[in-house]
């Protein structure tokens, strides 16, 4: 229920915004995330929608999905991760081509998590998965847009996120806090309509 009301509010902030747009971004990116509490860098793929609301001010749903894997001596975590982004993006012109830009927001993070234990009497005992809440994170991040042709430009893009979930593993009454933070460096095609 969280998630649909989520998005039902992104949806009705785009679509109302779709009316004074100018140029507005459709694009496709590849990702590969490092940083924050990432331990083996995989790369991923997403998709995002811009539409400016001034020259200068604009406002970004993105849309990326990664894999992480985390070993622990007894144990490996494997982990999807799919991040639902809603972004204040401002622009500026570094050359007649070249835009840079800086962004922050809010997203939206599911967690799918395996667990496969070493010791196969502790993996017989044990749930092998464990539960992430989903949540709410923080980001931010800068990048930069080349124009290629009068529609469409590549980008690059490096975005942080900071986010805290709860999880619940097998044992009784277990829940704790689990941090995660990400980075993302990105790296995509846009389309200018």
């Amino acid at each position: 229920m969280k998630r649909r009301i989520v998005y039902t509010g992104i949806l009705a902030l785009l679509i109302g915004m779709a009316g004074q747009a100018q140029a507005s971004r459709l694009g496709i990116h590849g990702v590969y995330s490092n940083g924050g509490d990432v331990e083996e860098p995989e790369t991923g793929f997403g998709g995002q929608l811009e539409l400016p609301i001034n020259p200068i001010l604009s406002v970004e749903l993105a849309v990326s999905q990664f894999s992480d894997e985390i070993e622990n001596g007894d144990s490996t975590i494997d982990q999807d991760l799919t991040s639902i982004g809603l972004s204040a993006v401002f622009r500026g012109p570094l050359g007649p081509q070249l835009n840079g830009y800086m962004l922050f927001g809010a997203n939206y993070n599911t967690i799918d998590t395996d667990i496969s234990f070493k010791n196969p009497a502790v993996s017989s005992a044990m749930n092998s998965n464990m539960e992430l809440d989903d949540e709410v994170g923080f980001h931010i991040g800068a990048g930069l847009n080349l124009a290629i042709s009068y529609n469409m430009e590549l980008f690059t893009e490096y975005r942080y996120t900071f986010l805290e979930t709860d999880n619940e593993t097998a044992l009784p009454d277990s829940e704790e806090e689990y941090q995660y933070d990400f980075g993302l460096a990105k790296l995509g095609l846009n389309f200018l309509f």
